[in-house]
């Protein structure tokens, strides 16, 4: 009986994970680490602090980088009271590995919208843009949790620029206008002189924007749009949607009645693809022409009904969508949050695009007071 059982016992002591894994170098960790999907990073962070400081190390990025394994992924933001001291969320889209997308993924749980935990949130950047061939990031590492500074990088490297003139957090809204960074928010809603302020890439210096009022600094942000020479901040005052634009030619704030008509766009291939009445409009700047993206019909059908907030981003070279969606249910109305992949291919001549939708999914029902506020690309 004795020489049955003990090889079993061996066995399964040779099966424990946590002799197997954490007895490994740290080099090889991160090796078995990139060829995980960083979908799984989150939960991987919590087995334990090895692994979440693996998983947050720019040596990470790097191994992935250097395997071609590293991949684009949607963070997203979501404001659960539009009026209220309740924390902002991030949640990260999930696509479930090596699966076949189709049109008809509505209800099948291929493609959620999976909440992040807040030991993992630290250590997402809250803001990321490209100026000139330089990328930038607002971001945590190796900050405390209230401190963002912003950095630079080159392929892998990542070099600390100065930092902001006050800590921020994640509800901190960014953009980016001539070789100028934008940062507003995260700070203290009592903070007159620095609620507000820019960062010059050129001189690597911060400068304070004048104090937009009291009514801005008490809102729910939710976007910074960028339109010609001027920042428009649309938020949430008061349970409505309102918008304050800053001139930055004459350095001052005006508050507008409702937000202008900027359509949610994204360059993909050097084509500047719109957003707007339930299509999708393409423009060629090289030859100056314009046009309505075809083939996209099944577009509507999952568009159509009381939608919300639309928002596009360019995703390896296609084209992400993701809007809110009113729906009744049993206690009164919710949110669904909806999804949604394009690819595009010119037509002869460049004359026409088609896009093709290549899934559209539901990926997460929400309170009705829930706020789309932001989403995150992130290459890892």
């Amino acid at each position: 009986m004795n020489s049955v059982s003990e090889p079993s016992e061996k066995k399964s002591k040779n099966l424990n994970p946590s002799l197997s894994l954490f007895s490994l170098p740290d080099d090889i960790l991160l090796n078995c680490i990139a060829r995980i999907s960083p979908s799984y990073y989150p939960k991987l962070t919590l087995v334990s602090k090895t692994f979440a400081s693996l998983v947050s190390s720019y040596e990470l990025y790097t191994t992935r980088l250097l395997q071609k394994t590293d991949e684009h992924i949607l963070y997203v933001y979501l404001q659960f009271s539009s009026y209220s001291s309740s924390p902002l969320s991030w949640f990260c889209l999930w696509l479930k590995p090596n699966q076949t997308l189709t049109n008809d993924l509505e209800n099948t749980g291929n493609a959620l919208l999976v909440p992040i935990p807040s030991s993992y949130c630290q250590r997402l950047p809250a803001f990321t843009c490209k100026v000139g061939s330089e990328w930038y990031a607002i971001n945590r590492y190796g900050y405390p949790a209230s401190n963002l500074s912003v950095s630079k990088s080159g392929i892998c490297d990542w070099l600390e620029l100065p930092n902001m003139t006050v800590a921020r957090g994640e509800d901190a809204i960014a953009g980016v206008l001539d070789a100028k960074i934008y940062v507003m928010g995260g700070c203290s809603i009592y903070e007159t002189k620095n609620w507000a302020e820019v960062y010059d890439t050129k001189t690597q210096t911060w400068e304070s924007l004048p104090d937009p009022g009291v009514q801005l600094r008490f809102s729910t942000l939710k976007k910074m749009r960028v339109k010609g020479e001027k920042i428009y901040v649309e938020s949430i005052k008061r349970n409505k949607n309102g918008c304050d634009v800053y001139d930055t030619k004459e350095g001052r704030w005006k508050v507008l009645g409702r937000p202008p008509m900027i359509a949610s766009n994204v360059v993909i291939e050097n084509i500047r693809y719109f957003y707007f009445n339930k299509g999708i409009l393409w423009y060629d700047k090289k030859h100056n022409k314009w046009g309505r993206v075809k083939g996209l019909s099944v577009l509507k059908r999952y568009c159509e009904g009381d939608s919300g907030s639309f928002e596009v981003v360019n995703c390896g070279g296609k084209l992400l969508m993701i809007w809110d969606k009113l729906v009744h249910a049993c206690h009164g109305y919710e949110k669904n949050i909806w999804c949604a992949s394009i690819a595009f291919k010119k037509g002869n001549g460049d004359e026409n695009v088609r896009g093709k939708v290549e899934w559209a999914n539901s990926v997460r029902t929400v309170p009705i007071s829930c706020v789309l506020v932001r989403h995150a690309i992130r290459s890892l």
